[in-house]
This record gives structure tokens, sequence and C-alpha cells, in this order.
């Protein structure tokens, strides 16, 4: 068994609405084991509505719809759904005794207009809404394609109605919970396409299922698996685990939501030292992460404006010796110093690395543009050769990184 949800609302289309809505259903849906295929965003249009309801019932089980059902003229999911399904529109008696109950309660008595809310498809198992006053209900294909469960679009009744009606129903329906766990591995200054190329072999595979999602500078490595128990889930993922950590080497940073700057001055902050930067390019981002990391005190110099700075830079040598003194500028005290400069007069940027024991790095970086994108990944390069220098290993044993 599988579901699909339908957001409904043109106010979604237009931007002027963060769908929400769409994430909480998917946390659910994903938290019983039940697979969601697809997701569908359509405005108010009733016919537009009955031809995605009718899609969604030709190649789904569960379809959940998101959203028009209030009391307005163009609220019609109600009518869009009863089309879908085959039913008639039928006037409730049940459903209009619990919508003026809910505004008795609030001191107020039930307009005209709200007694639109009170229509639902024929045959239709009303799911009552205790905290709006949004009638609910699951509604059944006459042809036997499935069922549609009608909710809300206001965020808090929506998540109040799928944690105590429509979950336990789902459930029940399925035949109980399946474990689903998902383990996110996090990658740094390895491009989306490096990573495919080193696992894109283990990505065709169903269960346990490994997908990337690629931000400025890291890619992360999804894990998913489905299992009827917790164990069966762990034996599934703690191999898929291991053989990615044995592919990807020292690209992996750390799991789950960990920034790479907490992982860096986590490393400074273990080895006893202190860091200072010098930084033409990203206008003092490293220190900012690094400080929003909580490692602040770690950072000896901030050289991103000084003077100092821009009349180094302009001295007569090569790129390397430009930005390798300005890492050692900024060095204190025996600590590290790292130097991220330019862009020069091709465009490129370069990374210096200075500190005790001999540490000595200076590399090319990404070539510059005066976006965020390429600053973020500039920033993380230099984040990241700070961590490789610090683990003792600079040179990755996949040879492809």
């Amino acid at each position: 068994m599988h579901a699909e949800i339908v957001m409904i609302g043109t106010e979604l289309l237009l931007g002027e609405i963060v769908d929400t809505n769409a994430n909480k259903l998917s946390l659910a849906l994903r938290d019983i084991g039940l697979d969601l295929y697809y997701k569908t965003t359509v405005g108010d249009n009733e016919d537009r509505i009955v031809d995605v309801l009718n899609l969604a019932l030709d190649r789904s089980d569960v379809v959940i719809t998101s959203g028009g059902i209030g009391p307005t003229v163009d609220d019609i999911t109600r009518q869009a759904i009863a089309r879908a399904t085959g039913r008639e529109l039928v006037y409730s008696k049940e459903l209009e005794g619990q919508i003026a109950s809910r505004f008795r309660s609030f001191g107020r008595e039930m307009a005209d207009n709200n007694k639109r809310q009170a229509y639902m498809p024929e045959g239709a198992i009303p799911l009552e809404n205790p905290v709006g006053t949004a009638p609910c209900f699951l509604s059944e294909d006459v042809g036997g394609r499935g069922f549609v469960v009608c909710l809300p679009g206001v965020p808090r009744e929506l998540a109040h109605m799928m944690e105590h009606k429509v979950v336990p129903l789902l459930i029940d329906r399925i035949g109980g919970v399946r474990v689903t766990k998902v383990l996110v591995l996090r990658t740094c200054a390895v491009g989306e396409s490096n990573i495919d190329r080193g696992i894109g072999d283990l990505m065709t595979l169903s269960n346990p299922s490994v997908g990337l999602a690629a931000h400025a500078g890291q890619t992360d490595v999804r894990i998913a698996a489905k299992a009827d128990t917790e164990a069966e889930v762990d034996a599934l993922i703690w191999p898929m685990e291991e053989t990615l950590r044995e592919r990807l080497g020292v690209a992996i940073y750390g799991v789950g939501k960990v920034t790479v700057a907490e992982v860096v001055g986590a490393l400074i902050e273990k080895a006893g030292l202190t860091i200072g930067v010098a930084d033409t390019l990203t206008q003092g981002q490293v220190v900012r992460d690094l400080t929003e990391a909580g490692f602040g005190d770690l950072v000896a110099n901030d050289l991103n404006s000084d003077e100092a700075v821009s009349a180094m830079a302009s001295e007569a040598g090569s790129d390397e010796e430009v930005s390798g003194a300005l890492a050692e500028k900024v060095a204190a005290n025996g600590g590290l110093g790292l130097a991220l400069i330019g862009p020069f007069q091709d465009g490129s940027t370069m990374i210096s690395l200075r500190g005790p024991n001999g540490i000595e790095l200076d590399e090319r970086g990404r070539n510059f543009q005066d976006t965020d994108h390429i600053k973020r990944w500039i920033v993380i390069q230099g984040l990241d050769k700070v961590r490789r220098v610090l683990l003792g290993q600079m040179e990755s044993p996949v040879d492809w990184i």
C-alpha cells in the first residue's frame, strides 16, 4: 500500500504561503512505514482538483488532501472529492451539529455560510475535528480504486487530526506499523557528481535505499530502510553505512544535522589551539560560522576588512606567497592561521593554512564569483582543509575525492 498527498490552495501556487503541511504529512506517513510516492499542489479550481484526485486514485491506494474545506465560496474540496470518488454530495445533520457545537464553545453562533462545511460525499466516514470548525472525512471510491482522507489546511488542525484521527486509522488499514529509519551521512568539499561516481551503484537499491541531496559545498548521503522491527531496520542500515564510509572515507565529516563548523571547532579545541582567519572573499563568514557553532572564543584574529590584508595582498609575489604570508600573519601564539585570498586576475582563489608542527598548506580554491553559493563553497573548502589537517588525513583513501 502506498500514499499520495494533494495540497489544495491557490495561495500555495502563488507563493503567498510556505507549505509546511506537506512536510508534516510526509513525516507522519514515514513514521508508520506507509510509502509516499507522489505530492501534487493544485489551486482552487474544482475541475483541476477533480483531475488531480482521479490521477491520484488511479495510482495510489491512499490519497490525503489538505485545504479547501472552509466556509467560503472557493472552498470546493468537498465537491471535488465527491465527483472524483463517484459519490453524491449530501448534507449531514451530524456535521452541522459538530460545527455549531464548536462555535458555541467560542461563545458564538454559527453563521449560515458555515453550513457549507456540513456537506460531505455520501457514505463518507466523518472524522470529528475537535480543534477547528472544518469537519474532515474519509471517502471511499465507488470503483474500488482507494480512498481519500480530507483534512484542513490550517497547520494546527491538520497536525492534530493526523496524530489523533488519521494515523490510527491508517495503521489499522495497513495492518500495523512498519519501522522506517533514515540516516544522513554528511560530506563536504566534494561535488555531488563525484559522490555519485563513487556510490552510484548503491543508489539503485530499494531497501535500504541510498540518495543524495546537494548543498553549496556539501552533499548529504541519505540511507533509508524499512522493516517490521527496529532490529531488522538496523541490520539493513548499518552495513550500508559501513560500505559508504569505506568508499567515501574522509569526505564524510559527520552524521545528521552536525555542521562543518561544529566539527572543525571541536577539533581545534581538542588540539588546544586557536585559529586566525584572513579573508578577502567572504566578508568574514568563516569566523561567523565558528562563532555561531559556539567556538568564537577560539578565534584569535579575524582580518576580513583590515587594511593589512589589502596591503599585503597587493605586494609583489606569487599567489601562494601572498596567501601563505597572510596565513602566517593571523596565526597567533602557535595557533592555526587560515587565509582565504583572492580573487586574483584570472578569478582564482587561494586557501592557505599555517600552524604548529610544520603545518603548511597552499591550494587553489573555487574560482570566485560574487554569489552566496560560491562564497559558501569557499568557506566549506577552507574549513575542510583545517579539518583534514587536524585529522592527519589530507589525502583521502579514495583517489577520486
